[in-house]
């Protein structure tokens, strides 16, 4: 059988609908497995409670921060806000 678009967004709006009866207890379930931090590769939810300083170390870390102000601002967005498209 094949699959159609309508059972695409059926689909979708299941898994979505799951997701969000699933997100109350999504912390819990995680910590049932007992996994340590390091191999969540997760900056939030650390138990050192370094929450802020681990998520701008991850930022510094991040190939789309290696330049102060990415080339995409200067070619969309600056000329976009004053106005010269």
């Amino acid at each position: 059988t094949s699959i159609s678009e309508r059972d695409i967004e059926k689909l979708q709006h299941w898994y979505e609908d799951l997701l969000t009866k699933l997100r109350p207890n999504a912390v819990g379930l995680v910590d049932a497995f007992d996994l340590r931090d390091e191999i969540l590769h997760s900056a939030l939810g650390a138990y050192d409670g370094r929450v802020y300083e681990r998520l701008m170390e991850e930022a510094l870390k991040s190939p789309l921060n290696a330049e102060p102000v990415n080339q995409s601002f200067h070619k969309y967005l600056k000329p976009f806000m004053q106005g010269k498209l």
